[in-house]
């Protein structure tokens, strides 16, 4: 009997944790990226930041790509030395803390539930104060929006592109649906947008109703009804242990699923 099959549709480089996690409770992660993650059309505003980061009260990352490519340009401009002491450091979830904490930052603040508008409403800062907040080109302006709404000075940059349904996912996505796949996980908008577009080029995209349909959360979730599919579980903690927990209470059903 094989063990159940779980398309991860998240970007190659981010999809090493979600993928493991899930090789742990006895599933068979499928890695098909429904986007790819680019650099921004110009570092322009990217590097000004850069410039003037001491200026900051807080820096908000909406997601680790936004770690990840602020920090990488970070080190292409030779910028040395420690990060501005006074700044404090505030991450969307618990995935995007852990990139920053690889990054050298000590105690990312992190928001109660893992939303921009959570983070936009609970972030400690003051009326007055300047916050930084990276983010890709499509990222939802809700974050900003609330913070604003507090009196709070917001500057967006974006640090990189998402490319929905990159084309050298279809072989990928052919491949793995003709070897069978029991549960698909959405950990954002874009990930739905990206397979939507992909499932519709390679001609799966009416057999979706076989499978398990997890979403990372709330946000996610809807984006996934717009398609006309029915979610059937969104993670409790919008974040891999929520997806994870999510998919072992359905153990028993994907098991029974991988068998038929």
């Amino acid at each position: 009997m094989r063990k159940p099959r779980v398309l991860v549709l998240r970007p190659v480089d981010h999809a090493g944790v979600l993928a493991a996690r899930l090789q742990t409770i006895g599933m068979d992660p499928v890695v098909v990226p429904a986007v790819a993650i680019h650099p921004p059309s110009s570092w322009e505003d990217v590097d000004a930041a850069l410039g003037r980061l001491a200026s900051y009260d807080w820096v908000l990352f909406t997601s680790a790509s936004g770690v990840s490519m602020f920090f990488a340009r970070r080190r292409a401009q030779e910028i040395a030395g420690p990060l501005p002491a006074a700044a404090r450091w505030a991450a969307i979830g618990p995935g995007t803390a852990a990139a920053l904490l690889a990054e050298g930052v000590d105690d990312p603040w992190v928001p109660s539930r893992y939303l921009g508008e959570t983070a936009g409403t609970e972030l400690p800062a003051s009326p007055g104060q300047r916050v930084l907040r990276i983010c890709g080109e499509t990222a939802s302006p809700v974050a900003t929006v609330r913070l604003r709404g507090r009196g709070i000075v917001v500057d967006e940059v974006v640090a990189y592109r998402t490319v929905e349904a990159p084309p050298e996912s279809d072989s990928l996505l052919r491949h793995a649906w003709s070897e069978g796949i029991d549960a698909v996980v959405f950990t954002s908008a874009s990930t739905v947008r990206g397979f939507v577009r992909l499932a519709q080029r390679v001609r799966i995209d009416d057999k979706i109703g076989g499978v398990l349909i997890v979403a990372i959360g709330p946000v996610t979730a809807d984006a996934v009804r717009e398609m006309g599919w029915q979610v059937d579980a969104v993670a409790p903690q919008h974040s891999v242990d929520g997806i994870i927990q999510v998919i072992e209470e359905r153990r028993t059903t994907l098991a029974g699923h991988a068998t038929s």
